[in-house]
């Protein structure tokens, strides 16, 4: 089929989709979503509305083989709705969030072998227009009480999106189409993570809970999955689990611009998990990431000092990220590096005097000039328990000095292999 330039696309979709092609029809809602689509602003909504189910019944439609045009009267319902969504979206209208509602929830027809395509694009669609309703809104807003109402409609959005998944999940589930779960869990993840609800983000996985259901599922959504298992395993700190998921997505993450830029995500979480592994990042990678660079050196060092000012300096990053609370473990792998720079320059002895580090600690950390044998006793004692240093502290009564016993290899446990939670 040749559309001509001037002829409403809704129309054009619609023969699309009677027609059963798919990918054209994906490709012109595509432009809708995107906002190029601005003639649409432009027609009599009661007249295209009513064009559109006229078109419907037409008599060309009806010689047209059923295999062949996919019928069914939900494409108009479909059309429809994404009219009267996208007008009010672009005015930025608070009613825009019922036409959200009616346009992704009423998509359960769709799951159909030969509609699931459709249904898996605007369930991609859901997450992103969430956002984008919020943006157009605070764009057009002309007063503060408008900002106000933006903010509130970013909470409703995320609820209804959260009920529209929820909702399709169930139809997932009864209708048994294995494919679409990992998406639709994928979908929740993404919507926890952006409202910062991570606790609940790791109730959305259904792959421990489902055999095969990874193997089974899409590539793409394996991928979506294995990053945001990742992402939920830093918060639990277990960094070699979540290193490998997160390297398993750098693997699989294919060679085009769309790539490299998830690449360039997973790289965010993948380089300070893997200092707890010994694993720094070379100095190509570091060019590309500036912000790591201070951090990387100064925990590799030991350097106190330099740490903090890489976290003061990049603190914001670090929130937007969600790793300021990493930032802080970190804190106590450079005290393991300090600690073992005072064995390997005491020559690997097995008894150390406190003092030793007292100094090191000066020198490392200007900001405490005078660190207390307290203060040193106090960090030594955490570093013991969490089993990063194997040794144990005691008290010479003779001369009223505090020194540590260390074993043969005080610093042979990784800090991955430690238990965080403790």
């Amino acid at each position: 089929m040749i559309a001509k330039k001037s002829e409403n696309i809704l129309l054009i979709i619609l023969r699309y989709f009677r027609e059963g092609k798919c990918l054209e029809a994906m490709s012109c809602l595509k432009r809708i979503f995107s906002g190029k689509e601005q003639s649409l602003l432009g027609l009599d909504i009661e007249q295209t509305l009513k064009q559109l189910r006229l078109e419907n019944d037409s008599e060309a439609c009806k010689k047209l083989n059923d295999n062949a045009r996919l019928s069914h009267p939900g494409w108009v319902d479909l059309l429809c709705n994404l009219l009267l969504y996208y007008v009010e979206r672009e005015r930025g209208s608070a009613n825009v969030i019922d036409h959200f509602e009616n346009l992704f929830k009423n998509t359960k027809w769709l799951l159909d072998e030969q509609r699931s395509q459709i249904y898996q694009f605007l369930c991609k669609q859901v997450v992103t227009e969430q956002y984008k309703i919020v943006q157009i809104m605070k764009r057009k807003a002309k007063d503060s009480e408008a900002v106000k109402r933006a903010s509130h409609a970013q909470e409703t959005l995320e609820s209804k999106s959260l009920q529209i998944f929820q909702e399709m999940g169930r139809e997932v589930n009864i209708k048994n189409m294995q494919k679409l779960k990992l998406l639709n869990a994928n979908q929740q993840m993404k919507i926890y993570f952006k409202g910062f609800k991570f606790d609940r983000a790791a109730d959305c996985d259904k792959v421990e809970k489902e055999q095969n259901l990874l193997l089974t599922s899409p590539k793409q959504d394996q991928i979506t999955y294995h990053y945001y298992k990742g992402r939920i395993l830093i918060f639990h700190s277990k960094f070699v689990d979540a290193s490998q998921h997160l390297t398993q997505v750098l693997q699989e993450c294919p060679r085009t611009q769309k790539g490299i830029s998830c690449a360039r995500q997973v790289l965010k979480y993948l380089i300070p998990i893997n200092m707890f592994m010994g694993r720094y990042p070379k100095k190509e990678l570091i060019e590309q990431f500036k912000e790591y660079d201070l951090l990387c050196t100064s925990v590799k060092q030991g350097n106190i000092a330099g740490l903090q000012e890489a976290i003061d300096k990049y603190r914001s990053i670090w929130i937007k990220r969600s790793l300021l609370i990493l930032m802080d473990q970190l804190k106590v792998l450079c005290y393991r590096n300090l600690c073992r720079k005072v064995w390997l320059i005491n020559q690997k002895v097995n008894k150390i005097h406190l003092n030793q580090f007292q100094k090191a600690f000066r020198i490392s950390h200007p900001l405490n000039s005078n660190p207390t044998i307290s203060e040193v006793c106090c960090i030594i004692a955490n570093l013991i328990y969490l089993q990063l240093i194997q040794g144990q502290i005691y008290l010479n009564n003779a001369k009223e000095i505090y020194a540590i016993t260390l074993s043969q290899d005080p610093f042979k446990n990784r800090p991955h292999e430690i238990n965080w939670q403790n």
